[in-house]
């Protein structure tokens, strides 16, 4: 394959995510991608592949502008009919650029159960943010906020969690799940909780150049402590951590946490929707 359309492609499939962006460019390392329709023209510019391994086929479909879905209709429905015949044998998903609406229903409509639907959003500032004069204490996991930290995340997202049809005490029922990886962060750097006095007040997980979580107590929000947990983490990230580019994944959902971000800088850099296999195609 030419250079230039690779590298296209893969700028097609960073749209979705930068994850699927690296996957799908170490698969074509391995010649374990098939390409099934690409074009670049001044009225289309898109890419439907899929990407193999030894766990799992995932598909990607992504579009700068939304395509016909009855276009694309027989070509999904037979480029993806063999997989779909194999799906004991390997996993298999569908990620679809969040902007092509009319593909992800048609996806759906094949049998695929959305997963997460949401956006990568990034830092767009090199420097590192200042941080306000606080009440907050800033501390380091120990196995006595064990419980603590189980309520905040529990009811910090509680409400995400329903409206997404997710486990609303996955924190309670995997406690200790959640501590071993707890102790992990803490052997990486990359935990912090923030107090006044003995109160709990939020908290930010990170993985590599992610923010995987921040939460803030319900009662506490609106009162400008995210935005001040969001400077400490970023500024950690970036200070600390040495991350060049800072980012996040949330929820389509959860517009709420996405103007936090807006205001503190972020800008999107992709949008998703992610899909398993869950039942024999339906045309």
């Amino acid at each position: 394959m030419d250079t230039e359309i690779r590298e296209d492609i893969l700028n097609l499939i960073e749209k979705i995510s930068p994850q699927g962006r690296n996957f799908v460019n170490e698969e074509f390392n391995n010649n374990m991608v098939k390409v099934f329709y690409y074009n670049k023209s001044i009225d289309e510019h898109g890419v439907f592949c899929i990407a193999e391994n030894n766990d799992c086929n995932i598909a990607y479909f992504s579009f700068l502008n939304e395509p016909n879905k009855e276009k694309y209709k027989d070509l999904l429905i037979a480029k993806m009919k063999p997989f779909i015949d194999e799906v004991n044998e390997k996993e298999l998903c569908f990620n679809v650029y969040g902007k092509n609406v009319g593909v992800i229903e048609f996806v759906q409509n094949l049998g695929f159960k959305v997963d997460m639907e949401g956006y990568h959003l990034f830092y767009n500032r090199q420097e590192a943010p200042v941080i306000s004069q606080s009440e907050l204490i800033e501390k380091q996991f120990e196995d006595n906020m064990l419980d603590h930290l189980v309520e905040l995340f529990d009811i910090g997202y509680f409400q995400l969690n329903k409206e997404n049809g997710w486990q609303t005490d996955w924190y309670y029922t995997n406690s200790k799940v959640f501590q071993a990886g707890l102790q992990e962060k803490v052997r990486d750097d990359e935990f912090r909780s923030f107090w006044i006095g003995d109160q709990l007040i939020g908290a930010y997980i990170i993985d590599e150049n992610y923010i995987r979580d921040i939460v803030v107590s319900p009662e506490y929000q609106n009162r400008g402590y995210g935005s001040t947990i969001l400077a400490h983490c970023i500024k950690h990230m970036i200070e600390k951590k040495n991350v060049q580019k800072v980012c996040l994944r949330i929820t389509k959902s959860n517009l709420s946490a996405k103007r936090l971000y807006e205001r503190n800088h972020f800008e999107e850099l992709a949008c998703f929707a992610e899909h398993t296999f869950i039942s024999k195609i339906n045309t």
